[in-house]
């Protein structure tokens, strides 16, 4: 009788283990899956120096080939700026201020440089139970300085 119990307790706890690590690997995908999409839309607003009409363009191009899910995310008109100046970066287009893109970007300026701030969804979506969570990350450009044209 105490070899089942040992066998089942056992059993319990492996599958508990192995529930543990799925999730832990499912997590670490997803995160990668949002954070290389976050790249991709660096990278793009990089290559045309800032966020123009063929940035756009080559993020949404390169977003649908990674199967980047577009879902609703919520942005904000503003997001505060990672210097310590306390400043505020405004939503680069009113169009993704409603979320239809499924990632934000904002401009953020200083007195002798620029950067943008694009901010996309963790998402961990689960078929029973849609959406269970979504978590932003927000990262950041390389600084664009300005530089003056003498003319």
């Amino acid at each position: 009788m105490k070899e089942s119990i040992g066998y089942t307790l056992s059993l319990n706890i492996m599958i508990i283990f192995i529930t543990i690590v799925i999730t832990f690997l499912c997590s670490a995908l997803i995160y990668f899956k949002s954070n290389k999409a976050s790249n991709i839309i660096m990278d793009s607003i990089e290559r045309y120096e800032g966020y123009n009409s063929k940035a756009a363009k080559d993020i949404v191009m390169k977003l649908s080939s990674l199967g980047y899910n577009e879902t609703r995310i919520a942005c904000a008109e503003n997001i505060q700026s990672y210097t310590t100046n306390g400043r505020w970066c405004p939503i680069v287009d009113a169009q993704y201020a409603k979320g239809e893109k499924g990632y934000c970007v904002y401009y953020c300026e200083d007195d002798d440089y620029y950067y943008y701030r694009i901010k996309t969804n963790m998402m961990i979506n689960i078929p029973i139970i849609n959406n269970l969570l979504n978590i932003p990350i927000i990262t950041n450009t390389e600084i664009l300085y300005k530089f003056e044209q003498n003319r």
